[in-house]
């Protein structure tokens, strides 16, 4: 429906434009099924028609997973994004008619009726949107589609270069209540060589905390960065959602630090380490490497519930040169878990090559080699391809 609406004041576009996206990934495996699994996607968009106040944006996925020569029933095809969008050049409102992904502070999904925004000044704005929730897995048998119908607002205020935003989102399905949240973000760029970034997202419903976070980037010196996050998360699950078997207590709380140092011109050292606390364990991953701006190479140490203790190397590299981009790379780990596993093997070697010839079309492929408790001298490889266009339309230029 939408695609037709677009079509009446283009006769009158001032400067109005066509720009699109064709991509096609397809991704094989040889293991003990032989699978091809196929994604294409297209993207249309017609730029400022209607007297450059309107926009049409589109995008279309596909899916099909062939296992020995067979789709299975599995090919689908979802409208992923579709919008008519209104915003004058010199009023304060913008409105999206249409499908869209959210993500507006507590407020994310994907939603299928009205978005608008007033902009108060050109530092503050509010967001309102509502309408229902369309399934968004391309999976045509899913358990638990989402339906239903979500609501919400974000109110934004810039403070120099500070940025504050309060959200708040309700989620309801069958005259149920299935979810309503509050959320704070807070966002500082770069004061005193500092960026911050922090939020705090409630459940209303559970009267508990969804999402804590606190993050720091500190450009120390000239060669010194440091970064740190820390976080704990609980996963947003509702009661018709299939997952929530598996997920009723899948608090997770976490943290990681970083550091980068430069040596010498554009040769680094860089370290980093990540701990989960669970209860009863404690799961970390360290990791130190040497790098420049061609690769790396460094020493991984972590302990995982389902591996163990473990030892391992990793590098990588990248170069680029005339119209082509190549990266390759490995990690290969040792160790083991106690009793259960005593030597525990792992490990990934990779490569892949991208072609430009031109700014508007690509063509890359990239091949994996695994071998681990879960994979037994698995080959997978990457095919894609992927091409862009822009026209304009009749009207005044």
């Amino acid at each position: 429906m939408l695609s037709t609406i677009v079509l009446w004041p283009i006769e009158s576009a001032h400067a109005a434009a066509v720009t699109g996206r064709f991509g096609l990934w397809s991704y094989l495996r040889d293991d003990s099924v032989d699978h091809v699994q196929v994604v294409p996607l297209l993207s249309l968009n017609v730029h400022r028609f209607g007297g450059g106040a309107w926009n049409f944006e589109s995008t279309w996925r596909g899916f099909a997973d062939f296992q020995n020569g067979d789709d299975n029933g599995t090919a689908a095809v979802r409208v992923s994004r579709a919008l008519l969008i209104w915003k004058p050049d010199a009023s304060p409102w913008e409105v999206r008619a249409g499908q869209q992904w959210l993500n507006e502070g507590i407020g994310r999904g994907n939603l299928l009726g009205l978005w608008s925004s007033y902009a108060f000044s050109r530092k503050t704005d509010l967001r309102i949107y509502g309408g229902a929730r369309p399934q968004t897995s391309l999976s045509l048998d899913e358990r638990n589609p989402e339906g239903g119908f979500t609501a919400g607002m974000n109110l934004r205020a810039r403070f120099g270069p500070r940025q504050l935003g309060f959200s708040y989102s309700y989620v309801s399905k069958d005259g149920d209540v299935l979810y309503s949240g509050a959320g704070i973000d807070f966002h500082c760029r770069r004061v005193e060589n500092v960026t911050l970034r922090a939020r705090l997202h409630m459940n209303l419903e559970q009267s508990s905390i969804e999402t804590a976070q606190f993050a720091a980037y500190w450009d120390a010196t000239k060669r010194l960065q440091i970064s740190l996050d820390a976080r704990s998360q609980t996963p947003r699950v509702f009661e018709d959602s299939f997952f929530a078997m598996f997920l009723e207590e899948a608090k997770t709380t976490s943290a990681r630090g970083g550091a980068q140092y430069t040596l010498y011109r554009r040769i680094y050292a860089t370290g980093m380490g990540y701990v989960v606390m669970k209860e009863g364990d404690m799961l970390y991953k360290t990791r130190l490497g040497l790098g420049d701006e061609y690769g790396e190479v460094g020493y991984t140490h972590w302990l995982s519930a389902g591996e163990g203790d473990m030892d391992g190397f990793y590098g990588f590299s990248r170069r680029s040169f005339a119209n082509f981009e190549a990266h390759a790379g490995f990690d290969y780990s040792r160790g083991s878990n106690s009793e259960v596993r005593p030597n525990t093997e792992a490990q990934v070697i990779y490569g892949g090559l991208s072609w430009s010839p031109q700014r508007m079309f690509s063509l890359g492929c990239r091949v994996e080699h695994l071998k681990n408790q879960y994979h037994s001298e698995d080959w997978r490889a990457l095919l894609s391809l992927s091409t862009s266009f822009r026209t304009k339309l009749g009207g005044e230029q």
